[in-house]
């Protein structure tokens, strides 16, 4: 089998081009720089390609499309570089087109969704009518072996034209398109150069990043409105001192208090000692069957450790827990079934949460409430978990030096929201 390669920025199906073709040359300082680039490979002769890789190291990252003969991507590969020399297989997506008119990922194309883990764990969605119809939720059914990939090195692109077709790395020819060759649909290999003109078309995935953690605990700040049905702007209201939160280990946890085995502590510690921790509300006005109501809601949690400014943030993270896994809008999160969040320190997590009088009743001032142990000599400070149940994530900030200024339970409530200028606050 007969390959050509082309090098650019990415591939368009519409017009069958490669957008913003590059030398080979420049794809290889890309790669070594771990820069953003795409392949496209082409069977000689197929004015389709059968395989797209989109490649960006410094996320450790390379996408895989495979194409029909009418330009419809009908498989997906999401690997990571998760150790030296191998890729694992994050991510499988297929699509089954019953006829050749069939628009490509139509509502009514059959998909089998399949996502793997590391652990060797993973799951299957299959939907045989696509979006339209039912789907069946199974466990992923792929071997040890089939979760991973070990590529060659640059420009040897064999191992992706095996995964996208099945066959065998030894059956293939690759052969560089030269600069300026003519491709079939008439476009130029040498179409701009440096690839700087075109934009991409893809980017690698961005696991959820953070947002606004500094300026939703600043009472007044203002938000745009969070629905359709807000008469006015987001704008946080209170900054309630929840107390001192006592961490005789330094390691924290952050869980549902009503579970009876809490989550494992995050693998950055702080240093053992009591910290002031704050609850951050946000209110809107709402217009309903002609009254004018005031809404508020919990918004975040945090623990100041400092009050150095923070530089930057990262993902908390337990053990075994890599951010390199994560597809697009993705974060590893704590679970929340009451309604309610807390941070504890993991000597007395055990004893403090999954207890009767964990969770307090709805009566109780804010819902926000505080629980000791003695034994240990921490305690544990819950708080109502935004909008209720779900998962959250929770941010690690860091000054300038590095150190940990702060943990933040993000809400999730300012996630879509923009924050509004001097002009914008003054007219809401």
């Amino acid at each position: 089998m007969i390959i050509d390669v082309t090098y650019g920025e990415g591939w368009d199906s519409a017009s069958r081009t490669v957008l913003g073709p590059i030398s080979r040359k420049l794809a290889a300082s890309r790669d070594a720089a771990g820069e953003q680039y795409a392949v496209v490979l082409r069977e000689r002769g197929r004015p389709q390609p059968i395989a797209v890789l989109n490649v960006a190291w410094a996320h450790d990252y390379v996408g895989v499309w495979a194409y029909d003969e009418q330009g419809r991507r009908f498989r997906e590969f999401d690997l990571r570089r998760l150790e030296p020399g191998r890729l694992f297989c994050r991510h499988i997506a297929q699509w089954s087109y019953a006829t050749e008119a069939m628009k490509e990922f139509a509502d009514d194309a059959g998909r089998v969704l399949i996502d793997l883990y590391p652990d060797g764990t993973g799951g299957k969605v299959a939907q045989p009518k696509g979006a339209l119809g039912s789907s069946l939720h199974t466990l992923a059914d792929v071997p040890d072996e089939e979760r991973w990939v070990s590529p060659s090195a640059f420009a040897d692109w064999a191992w992706a034209v095996a995964l996208v077709t099945g066959g065998l790395a030894d059956d293939v020819d690759l052969r560089d398109v030269p600069e300026g060759t003519p491709l079939r649909d008439g476009t130029a290999q040498d179409r701009k150069r440096d690839g700087r003109a075109t934009v991409p078309g893809w980017c690698p995935p961005r696991p959820l990043r953070p947002r606004h953690l500094d300026e939703m605990f600043v009472a007044g700040t203002r938000f745009s409105p969070p629905d359709t049905h807000a008469t006015g702007p987001y704008v946080v209201e209170r900054i309630i001192d929840a107390g001192l939160l006592r961490l005789p280990t330094g390691r924290v946890v952050a869980c549902d208090p009503g579970w009876t085995d809490p989550e494992e502590p995050f693998t950055v510690a702080v240093r053992p000692g009591s910290y002031r921790m704050q609850i951050a509300t946000a209110a809107y006005p709402v217009e309903h069957w002609g009254k004018s109501l005031h809404m508020e809601d919990f918004i975040g949690a945090r623990i100041v450790v400092s009050e150095e400014p923070t530089a930057a943030w990262e993902l908390a993270l337990r053990p075994g827990e890599d951010v390199r896994t994560l597809r697009e809008g993705e974060f590893y999160g704590f679970g929340v079934d009451t309604g309610t969040g807390c941070f504890v320190d993991a000597a007395a997590a055990g004893r403090l949460t999954g207890g009767e009088d964990t969770v307090p009743d709805h009566d109780s001032a804010d819902g926000i409430f505080a629980l000791d142990d003695p034994e240990s000599g921490g305690n544990l400070i819950g708080y109502p978990s935004g909008m209720g149940d779900g998962s959250y994530p929770v941010w690690i900030g860091r000054d300038a030096e590095g150190e940990v200024t702060c943990l933040v339970a993000d809400m999730l409530l300012l996630r879509r929201q923009d924050l509004l200028s001097g002009r914008d606050q003054q007219d809401a």
